[in-house]
Order: C-alpha cells, then sequence, then structure tokens
C-alpha cells in the first residue's frame, strides 16, 4: 500500500484557478462525507480525454497502419487514433468526449495530438476553452512499460501543463463489460447512498 500523491494544481490563469480550487475544497468536503464526488461518473458519462488514458482501469490497444484504438474498460471508452492525417482547428470539429485524434511516428515515439474537446469534459474538474489541445508522446520504456508523456495547451493556462503516465503489459487480461447503469450510485430523500442493481 502507498499513499495517494496529492496532485500538483494545474497551472491555470487566476481567474480559473480560484474555480478549480473551489471545486478541489468540495471535493474533499464530499470524500470526508463518505459521499460520491458528484462529478460526471455519478450522471454515467465517460471519462473523455485526457482523463481516460489515466489508466485506472485496463486498457486495450489495436493497432493498424491507418489507425489506432484504445479502449479502456470504464465506460467501454474508445478512442480512434487517425494515423498521417493533419490536425484541424477546434473550431472546425464537432466537439466530442474523446475529441480527435491524429497520429504519426517519430522513430519509435507515437507522437498523438488530440483537440474538440467537449467543454463539460474536465479532467481533475480542470476548465479548458474549446481550443484546449493535448499532446501525447508514447514510448516503450521496456517491452512491457510503455510510457505516456502529455502535454495540455490552452488559452485557461498560463503554460502547457505537463504530466506522464505509465502502463504495464497484462498479458491474457480480457476486458470486462463496464456497463455504467449497474454499478451508478443513487442518493435517496434521506442522503442515503445506495446502488441501483437490478
Amino acid at each position: 500500500w502507498a499513499p495517494t500523491p496529492v496532485p500538483i494544481p494545474p497551472p491555470l490563469k487566476p481567474q480559473w484557478l480560484e474555480q478549480w480550487k473551489q471545486h478541489e475544497a468540495t471535493l474533499a468536503a464530499r470524500a470526508a462525507e463518505g459521499q460520491p464526488p458528484g462529478d460526471n461518473y455519478i450522471k454515467c458519462l465517460p471519462d473523455g480525454m485526457p482523463a481516460m488514458m489515466q489508466g485506472m482501469f485496463p486498457m486495450e490497444i489495436f493497432q493498424r497502419p491507418e489507425q489506432i484504438n484504445v479502449t479502456q474498460e470504464a465506460f467501454n471508452q474508445t478512442r480512434r487514433i487517425y494515423m498521417g492525417e493533419t490536425l484541424k482547428p477546434a473550431s472546425e470539429l464537432d466537439p466530442m468526449f474523446y475529441g480527435h485524434s491524429v497520429g504519426r511516428w517519430e522513430g519509435d515515439t507515437l507522437v498523438i495530438e488530440t483537440t474538440g474537446i467537449k467543454q463539460n469534459v474536465q479532467f481533475r474538474w480542470t476548465p479548458h476553452s474549446e481550443g484546449m489541445k493535448i499532446t501525447e508522446r508514447l514510448h516503450l520504456l521496456t517491452p512491457d512499460i510503455l510510457r505516456n508523456d502529455i502535454t495540455v495547451e490552452d488559452e485557461f493556462l498560463e503554460r502547457p501543463w505537463t504530466y506522464s503516465y505509465t502502463y504495464r503489459r497484462t498479458p491474457g487480461y480480457k476486458l470486462l463489460e463496464y456497463v455504467c447503469e449497474d454499478n451508478r450510485d443513487y442518493v435517496d430523500e434521506q442522503g442515503r447512498v445506495t446502488l441501483r442493481i437490478e
């Protein structure tokens, strides 16, 4: 067992950093009460990008020359990365949970650029504009360890926000079905939290 590390605050500009701090305080209060956070999970909405890449649940990667798909067990989320295409400006795209991703190889590093993410899809309650851009650089550290260096650029940020994840290959694992309604929290009039499982 190891304690959960305290997350580094996103480098938001002051007018949005205060809002983020208020969300963090609400989350801490709910956790102290044993209540769910009230985020998109409780509404049965998927993580979207970039949160789905944090790897809390197992992920599966399918690769072919023209397209790479990443499927996460949670919510059966799938993002599609189109290889060799040019990233369009967010203003020309319909916003989606996973945005629009294009990829290219730089040696043995897969570089993925993503934009066009819905504004209500937030990683750690971090607000962003419609023009937010995410750049990922994935490369193998060992045959079984994949590293993802992530950079988020947006007008809401004072500077690019960078962080990294590593993923361990698990041979033989098969993704489980994840249907949110089977695991959804409900709060009744007395404030009791129950699971709706029929």
